[in-house]
């Protein structure tokens, strides 16, 4: 056979040939490293995630494959675009659903998803029978990246037809305060993302990104048939990996940079004191006042809701001298001022709160368990592992089964 290919291309013209050596090399190539990958049992993580024309960027309908960044984990993403099981629009008979919408804390793709604080939620409410006799459902919306204002919109567009009895905002403040403001936003696009700015001394949403190509209808289908091939060809797999990294490392620069004109260094820290610079104190306005819009939302829905503040990493680190200590770099007495704002947020504006930050933080100092990390390498970075999962489920069940709000009740007593 290969005797008849030389042999073919020796009587052809000159040209005809060099275009047919150069496909065979252009075709050579990319197969020699789809082999060589796969031989080396070389693993990447997959492309879950898809542009969204309202969202700026979604989980991919369907999706599947490894998560690498800080343990392996071999996730699916439902067809509705949930890291969740199948739930049905129609809510069943019998059924307090709760709705619960949040980042990469909340969609949770470092443990198995019967592992997640959404799936233990439910099964902690359920056996606990808050609800009496009902059975729970938690429907997971987090979304990595996501700020308060893809939330809303989450609620909006996507969670409506669900009808949810209650809606739980997981809040996490070390990010979400940052994501709120375009030039803080360390998201791997963030200029694919809409936000509310102040225009004219009021709350309005510049959702200008909807221009960019990358959200127009076409560019998504393309980006859907992309991420159904990569999860067949390790090659593709590398490729994308690749420029995901690129992108979230050219993002994470760009927001320390602005973050260091406010003379903040790490936009992780600043929410531990109440903010003196303008910027600053903008992004904590922006994030209440969209809170209170999400309030309007599910009002609107027939929904109760409830902020849930998740605890900063150095809230729950084990030892209170290093803790000590962190706060003494920073110059602060206490890490929960973004907690106790909310709080006093929640109190003026009459939306219940769950602050998990004393219940994980006592846990973590008493039996000296890290609740972030999955190795002596990473222990105390990163999201949380199981044990943090596992507590956080228990405290925000403790919550609320203490002190179910007064519209739920109203509404499931109406059924």
């Amino acid at each position: 056979m290969a005797e008849c290919v030389l042999y073919a291309l020796s009587v052809m013209p000159a040209t005809r040939k060099e275009l047919i050596l150069a496909s065979i090399v252009m075709l050579a190539i990319p197969i020699a490293a789809e082999l060589l990958l796969r031989a080396t049992h070389a693993e990447f993580d997959s492309q879950l995630y898809i542009a969204d024309s309202d969202r700026g960027w979604a989980l991919r309908p369907g999706a599947k494959g490894l998560v690498l960044d800080e343990t392996k984990q071999f996730v699916r993403i439902n067809s509705r675009g949930l890291r969740d099981r199948e739930h049905s629009l129609i809510k069943p008979a019998n059924t307090v659903r709760i709705a619960v919408l949040g980042n990469s804390w909340t969609e949770a793709m470092q443990v198995p998803l019967d592992k997640t604080f959404c799936s233990l939620l439910e099964r902690r409410l359920t056996e606990s029978s808050c609800f009496g006799d009902r059975h729970v459902e938690v429907i997971n919306f987090g979304v990595s990246g996501y700020s308060t204002a893809q939330e809303l919109i989450t609620l909006r567009d996507v969670v409506r037809p669900y009808r949810p009895d209650l809606v739980i905002v997981a809040f996490y403040s070390a990010r979400d305060v940052a994501n709120n403001v375009r030039r803080f936003n360390n998201a791997s696009n963030p200029d694919q993302a809409p936000y509310f700015i102040h225009r004219g001394g009021k709350l309005v949403l510049d959702d200008s990104f909807k221009n960019l190509p990358a959200v127009q209808n076409r560019q998504i289908q393309l980006q859907k048939l992309r991420g159904w091939l990569s999860e067949h060809i390790r090659a593709l797999q590398a490729v994308n990996a690749m420029v995901r990294y690129s992108r979230a490392h050219i993002a994470l620069a760009a927001a320390k940079q602005e973050a260091s004109k406010t003379g903040v260094y790490n936009l992780e820290h600043f929410i531990y004191a109440e903010p003196s610079q303008p910027a600053l104190k903008e992004a904590w306005q922006i994030t209440e006042e969209t809170l209170l819009l999400i309030r309007n939302e599910t009002t609107a829905q027939g929904a109760g809701m409830r902020i849930v503040t998740l605890p900063n990493r150095p809230q729950v680190i084990p030892d209170p001298a290093k803790r000590l200590e962190f706060m003494q770099s920073l110059g602060v007495s206490e890490l929960s001022y973004a907690d106790t704002r909310i709080d006093a947020f929640g109190e003026r504006e009459g939306i219940r709160v769950t602050n998990l930050a004393p219940a994980l933080s006592s846990y973590a100092e008493k039996y000296r368990v890290f609740l972030n990390g999955f190795d002596e390498a990473s222990f105390g970075s990163g999201h949380w592992n199981e044990t943090g999962h596992r507590l956080a489920a228990e405290s925000i069940a403790s919550g609320m089964c203490s002190s179910v709000t007064t519209v739920l009740e109203a509404k499931l007593g109406a059924h």
